[in-house]
């Protein structure tokens, strides 16, 4: 009898979420008058995260789920002036450390079947600030067609993808796009379609790739710094004027591919290149220890 309850136990509670359950969080900001713009700071210290656009009414949407029974992430709203803030923290208070994060994914604890997901959507109605910073996991941001001002990317050791559908650009010109990268990844597709006219990079241990589908739609100045980590940086329509400045050492390597030639010592152009040349992307690069690729 008694093996019969348990056998009956362990099937309820795993088809009904008793051994583990899971709870879902659903956020949203409506749009209105009293608000111009908008400012979204994301914290996503282990995990998945996903940033995609939509065309709801409904100004941000989002979807967090976890399998801890208690898991509550942090979501705060606040005005200044005429901008809203908005800040979702999804650390639940109960985090065990990045460093047991780091083992379960090498050893495959059941600790990790317990990880966070977090669904979020803006929509273009309002221009908007991101500031987006990731531990561990992976994330990934689609920015099509959204009217992005400011865009901040920071990962630890997290593996983020972010970029643009093909012919869906940004809304309006971004200022400023800062991504810092310490061991984990960052991929920027269709880097072009970000109107950004400036981005500033700083790549410690981890690798960054900038992948240009097209010539720009501004003028961009490039700024980045690389420790021990790669930077690649990907050309694919080669009437894109470019301009190279190179601060490097005899402990790192800079790959420039056969269109850049030099034209005084490390400053190196493509043949598209002239000085009043239209959306010229112009790149100043520090490079310690680490990689420098243009493919």
């Amino acid at each position: 009898m008694w093996r019969n309850s348990i056998i009956l136990l362990l099937v309820l509670g795993t088809n009904s979420g008793l051994l583990y359950g899971q709870t879902k969080k659903r956020y949203t900001v409506n749009t209105t008058a009293e608000f111009e713009k908008l400012a979204f700071n994301l914290y996503s210290p282990s995990g998945t995260c996903q940033i995609r656009p939509t065309h709801h009414p409904t100004l941000v949407t989002i979807y967090c789920k976890s399998e801890n029974d208690d898991y509550n992430p942090a979501f705060i709203t606040r005005m200044n002036d005429m901008t809203k803030f908005v800040s979702l923290d999804m650390d639940d208070g109960k985090s065990d450390g990045i460093s047991k994060t780091l083992s379960g994914k090498v050893f495959k604890s059941p600790y990790m079947e317990l990880e966070n997901k977090c669904n979020v959507y803006l929509s273009h109605q309002k221009p908007v600030t991101l500031d987006l910073k990731y531990g561990v996991g992976e994330a990934f941001a689609d920015l099509s067609g959204l009217a992005v001002e400011k865009l901040k990317i920071n990962t630890g050791s997290a593996d983020v993808t972010v970029g643009y559908q093909e012919g869906k650009a940004n809304l309006v010109k971004m200022d400023t796009f800062s991504i810092k990268v310490d061991l984990g990844s960052v991929t920027v597709k269709r880097v072009n379609l970000s109107k950004a006219s400036n981005i500033i990079a700083d790549v410690g241990f981890g690798d960054l790739k900038l992948e240009l589908s097209d010539t720009l739609m501004v003028n961009t100045r490039v700024k980045a710094s690389v420790g021990a980590g790669t930077l690649e940086i990907s050309i694919a329509n080669q009437n894109t004027p470019a301009i190279i400045h190179v601060n490097n050492s005899i402990l790192c390597r800079v790959k420039l591919n056969e269109h850049f030639k030099e034209i005084r010592e490390n400053v190196f152009v493509n043949n598209s290149y002239h000085e009043n040349a239209e959306n010229l992307i112009t790149f100043n690069l520090d490079v310690a220890m680490g990689n420098i690729i243009f493919r």
